[in-house]
């Protein structure tokens, strides 16, 4: 089986979906960190894994969300030093973990998209803040008990942000879903060099 190369159309939304992800984050961040709720609730993270979904519905094949991860995680290691509380090009070890579970779970249920959506965006949550805390603790944090009782604030309050996202999410898919740009992207295929 041969695997289909991304077309430019697929690779110009992802593309744009990524630099959206990444520009919104330099407002949105903050804002919310003046407030202080980010140290309670990760409330920034909605838009982030509805886009991620969004891109996924339209780019619906795997290794979408692997690019997507890929290319965010190397914008972060240059322009976002304290994203995931990792220096530099480690990032891009959560961030590649993130993009293929995401992918993995955006392949199961493909004809149940609500049912697609909850498990990928709250499973998917919940496994990579799992990640996130296992390549931090390989890095040196210490499992001590206030360790544990903040993985476990983070694993219930990312549920809900996520949840929230889910939601989102679908209400935009419904949107765009039927849309001629949307069905024009997925109409696009790839050209294939003739050697």
């Amino acid at each position: 089986m041969r695997l289909r190369p991304f077309s430019v159309a697929e690779l110009s939304f992802i593309s744009a979906m990524i630099a959206m992800d990444f520009g919104s984050g330099f407002v949105i961040k903050p804002l919310l960190g003046a407030t202080g709720v980010m140290n309670v609730i990760r409330l920034d993270m909605i838009l982030p894994m509805m886009m991620l979904l969004v891109t996924r519905l339209v780019v619906d094949r795997f290794g979408t969300l692997i690019l997507y991860e890929g290319v965010w995680g190397l914008l972060a290691s240059m322009a976002l030093p304290a994203s995931y509380g990792l220096p530099g090009l480690l990032k891009m070890i959560p961030a590649i973990a993130h993009g293929l579970t995401l992918d993995t779970l955006m392949s199961l249920f493909r004809n149940y998209h609500r049912l697609r959506l909850a498990v990928t965006g709250v499973v998917g949550g919940a496994v990579n803040t799992l990640l996130l805390m296992l390549v931090r603790i390989a890095f040196g944090m210490p499992w001590s008990k206030a360790t544990k009782v903040f993985l476990g604030v983070n694993l219930a309050t990312g549920a809900l942000v996520h949840g929230i996202a889910v939601v989102l999410a679908i209400l935009v898919w419904r949107g765009i879903g039927s849309s001629v740009w949307v069905k024009r992207i997925k109409s696009w295929k790839a050209e294939t060099p003739n050697y």
